[in-house]
Protein backbone atom coordinates (compact mmCIF):
# COMPACT_ATOMS: atom_id res chain seq x y z
CA UNK A 1 0.00 0.00 0.00
CA UNK A 2 1.27 3.40 -1.07
CA UNK A 3 -0.13 6.80 -1.04
CA UNK A 4 -2.69 8.43 1.81
CA UNK A 5 -3.45 4.71 2.49
CA UNK A 6 -0.28 3.47 3.31
CA UNK A 7 1.44 2.09 6.73
CA UNK A 8 1.38 5.15 8.30
CA UNK A 9 -2.48 4.97 7.79
CA UNK A 10 -2.91 1.76 10.20
CA UNK A 11 -1.26 4.31 13.10
CA UNK A 12 -4.04 7.03 12.19
CA UNK A 13 -6.79 4.22 12.01
CA UNK A 14 -5.68 3.19 15.86
CA UNK A 15 -5.19 6.38 16.87
CA UNK A 16 -9.01 7.78 15.16
CA UNK A 17 -10.30 4.63 16.93
CA UNK A 18 -9.00 5.94 20.46
CA UNK A 19 -10.87 9.02 20.00
CA UNK A 20 -13.82 7.79 18.61
CA UNK A 21 -14.19 5.73 21.77
CA UNK A 22 -13.19 8.28 23.69
CA UNK A 23 -15.38 11.07 22.74
CA UNK A 24 -18.54 8.66 22.47
CA UNK A 25 -17.96 8.25 26.53
CA UNK A 26 -17.25 11.92 26.82
CA UNK A 27 -20.69 12.57 24.99
CA UNK A 28 -22.54 10.37 27.42
CA UNK A 29 -22.10 11.77 30.19
CA UNK A 30 -20.90 15.59 29.21
CA UNK A 31 -22.07 16.89 33.01
CA UNK A 32 -19.47 14.43 34.24
CA UNK A 33 -17.02 15.27 31.97
CA UNK A 34 -17.90 19.05 32.75
CA UNK A 35 -17.13 18.01 36.32
CA UNK A 36 -14.25 16.26 36.20
CA UNK A 37 -12.28 18.88 33.52
CA UNK A 38 -13.00 21.10 36.76
CA UNK A 39 -11.21 19.02 38.89
CA UNK A 40 -8.00 19.97 37.46
CA UNK A 41 -8.28 23.45 38.36
CA UNK A 42 -7.20 25.09 35.20
CA UNK A 43 -9.76 26.63 32.94
CA UNK A 44 -11.84 29.89 34.19
CA UNK A 45 -15.12 28.37 35.73
CA UNK A 46 -17.12 30.02 32.90
CA UNK A 47 -14.60 28.05 30.37
CA UNK A 48 -15.16 25.09 32.00
CA UNK A 49 -18.81 23.70 30.68
CA UNK A 50 -18.02 25.27 26.89
CA UNK A 51 -14.96 23.36 26.97
CA UNK A 52 -16.72 20.26 28.09
CA UNK A 53 -19.18 20.56 25.77
CA UNK A 54 -17.25 21.12 22.13
CA UNK A 55 -13.80 19.07 23.40
CA UNK A 56 -15.59 15.63 22.71
CA UNK A 57 -17.32 16.63 19.85
CA UNK A 58 -13.96 18.04 17.98
CA UNK A 59 -12.54 14.20 19.04
CA UNK A 60 -15.14 12.59 17.56
CA UNK A 61 -15.28 14.58 14.34
CA UNK A 62 -11.36 14.70 14.13
CA UNK A 63 -11.33 11.02 15.09
CA UNK A 64 -13.61 10.01 12.50
CA UNK A 65 -11.66 12.32 9.79
CA UNK A 66 -8.58 9.63 10.32
CA UNK A 67 -11.02 6.39 10.26
CA UNK A 68 -12.17 7.06 7.03
CA UNK A 69 -8.96 8.89 5.75
CA UNK A 70 -10.47 12.12 4.83
CA UNK A 71 -7.88 15.82 5.62
CA UNK A 72 -5.82 13.17 7.68
CA UNK A 73 -2.84 16.04 7.57
CA UNK A 74 -5.66 18.15 9.50
CA UNK A 75 -6.97 15.48 12.00
CA UNK A 76 -3.77 14.35 12.39
CA UNK A 77 -2.28 17.38 13.47
CA UNK A 78 -5.57 18.40 15.47
CA UNK A 79 -5.47 15.58 17.87
CA UNK A 80 -1.83 15.45 18.05
CA UNK A 81 -2.10 19.22 19.66
CA UNK A 82 -5.15 17.89 21.89
CA UNK A 83 -2.72 15.60 23.14
CA UNK A 84 0.18 18.01 23.86
CA UNK A 85 -2.64 19.75 26.04
CA UNK A 86 -3.98 16.82 27.76
CA UNK A 87 -0.19 15.73 28.36
CA UNK A 88 0.24 19.12 30.27
CA UNK A 89 -3.12 19.16 31.79
CA UNK A 90 -1.88 15.38 33.40
CA UNK A 91 1.16 16.82 34.57
CA UNK A 92 0.41 19.70 35.97
CA UNK A 93 -2.23 17.47 37.90
CA UNK A 94 0.79 15.66 38.55
CA UNK A 95 2.79 18.44 39.79
CA UNK A 96 -0.09 19.74 42.18
CA UNK A 97 -0.40 16.21 43.19
CA UNK A 98 -4.21 16.05 42.68
CA UNK A 99 -6.00 12.85 43.45
CA UNK A 100 -8.63 13.24 40.37
CA UNK A 101 -9.96 10.26 37.58
CA UNK A 102 -8.34 11.49 34.08
CA UNK A 103 -11.62 11.75 32.30
CA UNK A 104 -10.02 10.99 29.52
CA UNK A 105 -12.21 7.73 28.95
CA UNK A 106 -15.26 9.89 29.76
CA UNK A 107 -16.28 9.40 34.02
CA UNK A 108 -16.69 5.86 33.76
CA UNK A 109 -12.79 6.09 33.41
CA UNK A 110 -11.13 4.93 36.60
CA UNK A 111 -7.71 5.93 35.07
CA UNK A 112 -6.33 8.79 37.89
CA UNK A 113 -4.38 11.05 36.46
CA UNK A 114 -0.67 10.13 36.74
CA UNK A 115 2.35 8.48 35.36
CA UNK A 116 0.39 5.73 33.21
CA UNK A 117 -2.37 8.19 32.22
CA UNK A 118 0.92 10.36 31.29
CA UNK A 119 2.87 7.65 29.29
CA UNK A 120 -0.71 6.27 27.43
CA UNK A 121 -1.03 9.93 26.01
CA UNK A 122 2.28 9.75 25.13
CA UNK A 123 2.02 6.47 22.97
CA UNK A 124 -1.17 8.43 21.36
CA UNK A 125 1.21 11.17 20.45
CA UNK A 126 3.69 8.68 19.21
CA UNK A 127 0.91 7.11 17.01
CA UNK A 128 0.34 10.53 16.01
CA UNK A 129 3.56 11.31 15.03
CA UNK A 130 4.92 8.07 12.85
CA UNK A 131 1.33 8.55 11.32
CA UNK A 132 1.25 12.00 9.89
CA UNK A 133 1.01 11.76 5.83
CA UNK A 134 4.52 13.12 5.14
CA UNK A 135 3.82 12.90 0.95
CA UNK A 136 2.16 15.22 -1.22
CA UNK A 137 0.26 12.04 -1.70
CA UNK A 138 -1.56 12.19 1.23
CA UNK A 139 -2.73 16.02 0.89
CA UNK A 140 -6.89 15.42 0.21
CA UNK A 141 -8.05 14.93 -3.59
CA UNK A 142 -4.45 14.30 -4.38
CA UNK A 143 -3.32 11.88 -6.87
CA UNK A 144 0.07 10.68 -8.04
CA UNK A 145 0.46 11.51 -11.55
CA UNK A 146 0.82 8.35 -13.78
CA UNK A 147 4.28 7.75 -15.49
CA UNK A 148 4.84 6.44 -18.49
CA UNK A 149 6.53 3.41 -18.95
Amino acid sequence: MSGPWGWRYLFRLALGIVFVWASLAKIGDLAGFAAEMHNYHILPIGLENLFAMTLPWIELLAGVALVVNFAPRAATILLGGLLVVFLLAILSAIIRNLDIACGCFGTSDATRTGWIALLRDVGFLVLAGVGYPWGAAARLGAARPATAS
